[in-house]
């Protein structure tokens, strides 16, 4: 897997889904036993007011990843497929929840942010979600489930998140796909091709 490429996989299911699906005999064996956390983090996406980040593929937050920390991320547009999808993501740490636009170049993106962005960015929505997370061990590789359960906020106009994912963090995408197919025999599920952003554009209209 490629340095700064996220590759997950997104999906919906019912209370009594993911329930179970915590419950099966694999996913108690792939857990790490003591890797359970939850917190809860705020997110707050950005772009000028003509939009100039999105046009160019990227998706720009700002995180308070509820334990004193912030970061700035950068993802790169992408394609989704079965709720599996692969993308550029760039995270840089921050001291405070502020934007800041500049030292994404030597993380790999290869220019900063305020060559788009030069009169700076401003707010457009806030996704506010309690995170609870596992570390699984499944089929050689390491994979982070993270269950969200929040929404997205825009002015007055809000969208509830419930949704499950399952992000590679070592290994191969078979094995990804390998542990989806296990749950969806025996849980009943369905892809979620939106990201938390693409959700939020819609809000914006």
């Amino acid at each position: 897997m490629a340095k700064n490429t996220e590759i997950e996989l997104k999906l919906l299911l019912s209370r009594e889904g993911l329930e179970k699906m915590l419950q099966l005999d694999f996913m108690q064996q792939a857990m790490r036993p003591d890797s359970y956390k939850k917190r809860r983090l705020v997110s707050t996406y950005y772009d000028t007011a003509d939009m100039t980040l999105t046009q160019h593929g990227i998706a720009y937050r700002v995180r308070d990843k509820g334990d004193g920390s912030f970061e700035a991320t950068v993802k790169t547009s992408r394609q989704s497929r079965d709720g599996l999808s692969e993308r550029l993501e760039l995270n840089l740490p921050l001291a405070e929840a502020k934007p800041e636009l500049n030292g994404f170049a030597a993380l790999g993106l290869g220019y900063e942010l305020s060559e788009l962005a030069p009169a700076g960015v401003r707010a457009l929505f806030t996704v506010d979600v309690e995170r609870i997370t596992y570390i699984l061990d499944y089929a050689g590789a390491v994979i982070e489930l993270a269950i969200d359960k929040g929404a997205i906020h825009c002015g007055e106009k809000s969208d509830s998140i419930d949704e499950v994912e399952f992000e590679l963090m070592s290994g191969t995408v078979d094995a990804l796909l390998e542990l989806k197919e296990r749950i969806a025999s025996q849980v009943e599920l369905r892809a979620e091709e939106r990201s938390k952003f693409a959700r939020g554009l819609v809000l914006l209209q």
